[in-house]
């Protein structure tokens, strides 16, 4: 009498296993990949939006910078002060009798920026009254002054962070070239 064998022989299970296991393994592979490269690009997409509103906090101020409503015209050495190249000092008239001192700097990757009301737009060398305005991205920053044209500021910013779940760093550079209007019309 014959017998009739039901199922499938150990032989046949542990090779379907195996090729399950190769799939899955390359398939976890893959996946982890898509995982990396999303995170980057999202980290991208971050560092574009910090260096977009970086320009924005500054670009109305460089706009103001030796806007005139008093008597006496702001030459422009003292309406845009340049520090080392990333550090700058906007100076424009509040009204008719008050000045406005606006400065930026970079300090642990973070802009920051104080202000203060001052006649004479004298430079405020103390450490005391700064804001944080950004997260920290900032790996530097640089200010340069009539690259163009004499009624402009170039701005570049150079951005870094590190991709969540990795020990990668996506760096990216920006620029921008700011007009200052005020200054332009006197």
């Amino acid at each position: 009498m014959a017998r009739s064998s039901a199922g499938f022989s150990l032989t046949e299970l542990t090779t379907t296993l195996a090729v399950i296991g190769i799939i899955s393994a390359a398939l976890i592979a893959v996946m982890n990949n898509l995982n990396k490269q999303s995170e980057r690009m999202n980290t991208q997409t971050d560092l574009l939006v910090a260096g977009s509103q970086i320009f924005k906090l500054i670009e109305p101020w460089a706009a103001l910078a030796g806007d005139k409503q008093g008597a006496v015209a702001l030459t422009q050495a003292d309406a845009l002060v340049i520090t080392g190249g990333s550090e700058i000092r906007f100076c424009y008239d509040l009204d008719g009798t008050d000045r406005v001192v606006r400065q930026f700097r970079v300090t642990d990757k973070r802009l920051q920026t104080r202000t203060k009301v001052d006649a004479a737009c004298a430079p405020d060398s103390g450490s005391d009254g700064w804001e944080n305005l950004t997260e920290q991205v900032i790996s530097s920053i640089s200010f340069t002054s009539g690259t163009g044209s004499s009624y402009s500021l170039d701005v570049v910013a150079n951005l870094e962070r590190i991709v969540p779940g990795t020990d990668e760093t996506v760096g990216l550079r920006m620029r921008k070239r700011l007009n200052l209007y005020s200054m332009t019309r006197y």
